[in-house]
């Protein structure tokens, strides 16, 4: 590919800031030959958040959900039908910045379009979440309670680049819960969640979640991240584990964390009791996309069967699929995956793959690889006779155990959950999660509300107390059962009593001095 450079903006409360208007910009070369410059982010840039903040806070808490996703919707289009400039600029510019290729990313792109334009996938996502999809609109009754939820206020969000859908997500979880959001680009995808941005702000410029929306990058250790903390109501962090604990270090008390961090997944296949062919088209799914980056995707699988047989449907399909979605992992990645692949074989191991995929054959004595997993398409094969020998190999690392069948996973369901998983899904679907999900074993919504609640009053007895005839009784028998606030209202009305009565003796002594004196 030809070298590329361009500049992009950051953006502050909705407006852009381009390079041009800064004397300082931060450069970011990629392998691909692509330069991009973007503004740096100054205290001036966070003040200016901080100045706006009451404001839009308070127009956000006024937003119903239907007005929300009338105005999701919108956006939506734009993104779907390719007019905004957002989209353009994601289109042209995130496979040569990320690796993967542009049939990959646009993939992603029309699973967020759908959720956008589909409205009723915001509505199912809050019901599922808080249990009742206008928590955001009304005090929802519970028990002898109502509950409302409310925005934290200021949500950073930390996100990630080796998964577009990731960020497109935790931009839209902001906006849901409505927040005010100031999005930190990541160096590995400075485009989609810009190019998203940008889109929404194209729809109204006006509109309060448009000027809520802040996205600018800075390296790690920077001292704007450090002011960006301080200020924070909530904090969302996407990243690997040394990424993820350097943010925790520094966030105050108080202010709650949702984070994604560093996790793996599985898969368990049971060829006696399904189709290998259609079980090698699903495995090769759930291994190959994002070139195997993303928590989601299978590092291994633990197969009953005929192995043999389930190697040569896996060698054809992971063919078909480079064809479509080339490997584009950087030279490092390639490297790394090279030396694993040659310490495997060392080990005795068997390996076959091809230019864009590999397959690591477990030899039966020796169950555990004894190796780094180097992603970039490898997918270790375990043989089992029983899936048992498979659960002691899960952990609470894990994310996704993806089963076939789907009996697999009805059966082992309990077993898997208590090894340390938090997801059990169809072979083939680990990336296209149904609505309802947990996230790492967490709703992500909620750690960026709080959930008000006001309790009934007193005078609403509800199904945990009798019955009272009449509300004159019903309060002398509370006011027995606290006996300790009863003799206090005795002692405060006595001590008002002995003041009166001595006020009294007081003035009547005074009046009698002075008819005295007459």
């Amino acid at each position: 590919m030809d070298d590329l450079t361009f500049d992009l903006p950051m953006i502050v409360n909705g407006r852009e800031v381009l390079p041009a208007d800064r004397s300082d910009n931060h450069v970011l070369k990629y392998e691909t030959g692509v330069t991009i410059r973007i503004p740096v982010m100054l205290s001036a840039d966070l003040a200016e958040i901080q100045a706006e903040r009451a404001a839009l806070s308070e127009q956000l808490s006024r937003l119903t959900t239907d007005e929300l996703t009338l105005f999701l919707h919108a956006a939506g289009d734009q993104w779907m039908t390719r007019r905004a400039p957002g989209r353009k600029l994601a289109d042209s510019y995130a496979h040569r910045i990320t690796g993967f290729s542009a049939a990959m990313i646009e993939a992603d792109y029309e699973t967020i379009g759908h959720f956008l334009t589909q409205r009723f996938h915001t509505w199912d996502t809050i019901a599922a979440e808080f249990g009742n999809e206008r928590i955001f609109d009304e005090w929802i009754p519970n028990q002898m309670c109502l509950v409302r939820a409310f925005p934290r206020g200021l949500v950073l969000q930390y996100l990630v680049g080796n998964l577009p859908l990731a960020g497109l997500y935790s931009l839209l979880r902001g906006i849901i819960t409505r927040n005010i959001n100031l999005l930190k680009l990541p160096s590995r995808d400075l485009v989609t969640v810009l190019g998203m941005v940008q889109t929404i702000i194209a729809t109204d410029p006006d509109h309060p979640i448009a000027r809520s929306l802040s996205v600018a990058y800075w390296p790690h250790e920077s001292e704007i991240g450090d002011e960006c903390l301080a200020t924070a109501d909530a904090v969302c962090i996407w990243g690997g584990g040394a990424a993820v604990e350097a943010v925790k270090r520094k966030v105050r008390a108080n202010v709650p964390v949702s984070e994604f961090g560093p996790r793996w997944s599985a898969s368990l296949v049971d060829l006696t009791a399904c189709d290998p062919d259609e079980a090698a088209l699903r495995l090769v799914e759930d291994v190959g996309f994002y070139d195997q980056e993303a928590c989601f995707n299978t590092q291994r699988a633990f197969v009953k069967g005929d192995l043999d047989l389930f190697r040569s449907c896996l060698r054809r399909y992971f063919e078909l699929f480079a064809e479509r979605y080339p490997l584009g992992s950087n030279r490092d990645a390639l490297a790394h995956r090279s030396a694993t692949l040659l310490e495997a074989r060392y080990l005795g191991h068997d390996v076959d793959g091809g230019d864009d995929w590999a397959i690591v054959s477990l030899v039966r004595d020796l169950p555990d690889p004894a190796f780094a997993h180097p992603l970039g398409r490898t997918l270790i094969l375990s043989p089992v006779e029983d899936f048992a020998e498979a659960l002691p190999h899960l952990n609470s690392q894990m994310q996704t155990v993806s089963v076939m069948p789907s009996e697999l996973g009805h059966r082992l369901r309990d077993q898997i959950a208590v090894a340390g998983a938090n997801r059990i899904v169809d072979l083939g679907w680990s990336r296209m999660p149904r609505q309802g999900f947990t996230h790492d074993g967490v709703f992500g919504m909620h750690p960026l509300v709080r959930l008000v609640m006001q309790e009934r009053s007193r005078f609403e007895f509800g199904k945990y107390y009798p019955a009272p005839s009449n509300v004159a009784e019903w309060q002398k028998l509370y006011l027995q059962g606290q006996k300790w606030w009863v003799d206090a209202w005795w002692m405060q009305m006595e001590a008002q009593a002995g003041e009166a009565g001595a006020g009294e003796a007081g003035a009547e002594a005074e009046a009698g001095a002075e008819a005295g004196t007459r």
